[in-house]
């Protein structure tokens, strides 16, 4: 009795299969199309004959071969077909075409599509046109012919594989070691004969080409296996997961190679960047590879998240409305960002430039995204934004051709007329002869009777290319003019009050008398010109 209701109940449900999948036959479904594609293909259901019913307008023979064709291509790319996604509405429509269109794989396999006619679904005649070629795309080789051929109920599983596939798989391998080590050599001798002569002046030029060699030959050999791997029919599953497997690895490699070739660039461009005068580009080049790491980088992650079948549309436009949030929330931020390229555009001072603006005061060390960073005279480290740094006047005295002397000098007054005439031009011959002083323009010349002094105004440009230049000559003039005071005999003046008593019972009149001819101050002058002479130092050659 019990043999007896199980046979009944087993006949029950062998009649309810059959009658899902007559109903099926029918495709009136997206879904029941690819069911009955897929389903007769597999090697327990195997009727190639059923399986053609997916396809229309061909001879059955063509139909045949093309459900085939098809299912090897899906399997070759690692396309699994999730049945319980697919719609099973009669109705549908795309949202895209608005049409009766039903597309499985979008982004991997756009021109393979169903479409409905009347009732029916079924492939449309343009995946029929195109499964030929894809197909050959996917074995280049042509070698499906002998895995077809190759009786697989004959061949032992193993872990779900049989034994000419996993001797297939160490084939592979081996080829693409030995294949490696070809294709490496190969590269380097490419690259060494395309590089040109200028890339050969990068430092440790051979070391950058043996690493991009590397990964490229890295690269190819993995790609070729990704290619012959579909050769090897594994199961979907599987071959789905190595497929991707394969994708990330190839993108990874792909990032690796770019990041190295990146490096390769940087390098000879900071070469070249050496042999400039300008020291701003000195600055950009770190900025420029940040920003071309970044953007590899970013595009390596947004592929492989495509290939793992992450939402990229949704993951981009939440990005973005959260980078709208954080731009409204760091607006300083973004005013640094927008300072900073102003500053690369206009290149207002250099780096090691002397600059001087609202509260700063130093050399320039380094200009970064969000700040310039200035070296005060202490040696401490100040960072401006450089939102502010482009919306203040900034006073760059690292360009200057020349640097200003500038000094008022005051003699006493006591000091006859005819004595500060004689010490105005013996002022004027220090400057004309002075090696390290400009004397195309200078002025000198008594321009003020002050509260205690007689001031004379000296004003006049040094050659000198740095500050430790400009000390030194400012030292050099200083002291030229004192002692050509000293020389002469007249005396400085400083912030006093005197008291002079004309005539005292007794006394000599106090006020001295200037008795000295024309003769006594030249030949004091060409006494002082001798000293003066020893002791002014030759130009710097820095200049």
């Amino acid at each position: 009795m019990r043999l007896f209701l199980i046979s009944i109940f087993i006949l029950f449900i062998s009649s309810l299969s059959g009658q899902n999948n007559a109903q099926r036959l029918t495709m009136s479904t997206p879904h029941d199309a690819m069911w009955v594609h897929l389903y007769y293909l597999q090697s327990d259901h195997y009727d190639p004959g059923l399986s053609a019913e997916a396809f229309i307008d061909a001879d059955s023979i063509t139909r045949v071969r093309w459900a085939i064709q098809l299912k090897q291509i899906l399997d070759g790319e690692g396309l699994y077909v999730q049945m319980n996604l697919l719609p099973k509405e009669s109705d549908y429509i795309d949202t895209v075409s608005q049409r009766a269109f039903y597309t499985p794989f979008p982004n991997e396999l756009p021109q393979i599509y169903l479409q409905k006619t009347g009732n029916r679904w079924h492939y449309s005649d343009e995946t029929a046109n195109v499964i030929p070629s894809l197909h050959k795309s996917v074995y280049p080789l042509g070698t499906d012919l002998l895995v077809n051929l190759i009786p697989a109920s004959n061949q032992k599983k193993f872990l779900g594989l049989e034994l000419w596939q996993y001797i297939g798989i160490l084939i592979l391998l081996l080829t693409g070691f030995l294949v490696y080590w070809a294709v490496s050599f190969l590269l380097r001798f490419i690259i060494r004969k395309l590089s040109g002569v200028q890339l050969t002046l990068v430092e440790n030029f051979t070391g950058f080409v043996k690493k991009i060699a590397s990964i490229g030959s890295i690269l190819l050999v993995v790609w070729a296996i990704k290619v012959l791997i579909p050769l090897l029919q594994l199961p979907i599953k599987f071959s789905a997961f190595v497929q991707v497997s394969m994708r990330i690895i190839l993108t990874i490699l792909i990032v690796l190679l770019c990041l190295r070739i990146i490096n390769l660039i940087k390098a000879y461009l900071t070469r070249i960047s050496d042999q400039t005068a300008s020291r701003m580009d000195d600055q950009i080049i770190p900025i420029l590879d940040q920003i071309a790491r970044i953007i590899v980088i970013v595009a390596g992650v947004l592929q492989i998240l495509r290939f793992l079948e992450f939402n990229i549309t949704a993951l981009i436009a939440g990005v973005s409305i959260g980078g709208l949030a954080l731009a409204l929330a760091a607006q300083d931020t973004v005013k640094n960002f927008l300072g900073s390229v102003m500053i690369f555009a206009d290149r207002p001072f250099q780096i090691g430039d002397w600059i001087e603006g609202d509260g700063f005061m130093g050399t320039v060390v380094e200009v970064g995204f969000r700040s310039t960073r200035i070296k005060i005279p202490d040696t401490s480290i100040i960072s401006v934004p450089n939102g502010n740094m482009a919306n203040v006047s900034v006073v760059n005295k690292g360009v200057r051709e020349y640097r200003l002397f500038n000094a008022t000098v005051g003699l006493t007054y006591d000091t006859p007329p005819a004595l500060i005439e004689a010490y105005i031009e013996g002022v004027k011959k220090i400057i004309i002869e002075h090696p390290e002083v400009s004397n195309e323009s200078f002025y000198v010349y008594f321009t003020n009777m002050g509260a205690s002094s007689l001031d004379i105004f000296v004003r006049a440009y040094m050659l000198a290319g740095t500050y430790d230049d400009e000390l030194r000559i400012k030292q050099s003039l200083y002291l030229s003019i004192l002692r050509w005071a000293e020389h002469l005999g007249v005396r400085f003046a400083f912030p006093s009050t005197t008291m002079y008593v004309e005539e005292f019972p007794g006394q000599i009149s106090l006020m001295p008398t200037y008795q000295q001819s024309e003769k006594d101050v030249k030949e004091k002058w060409d006494r002082f010109y001798e000293d003066f002479k020893g002791r002014i130092t030759e130009p710097s050659d820095d200049l």
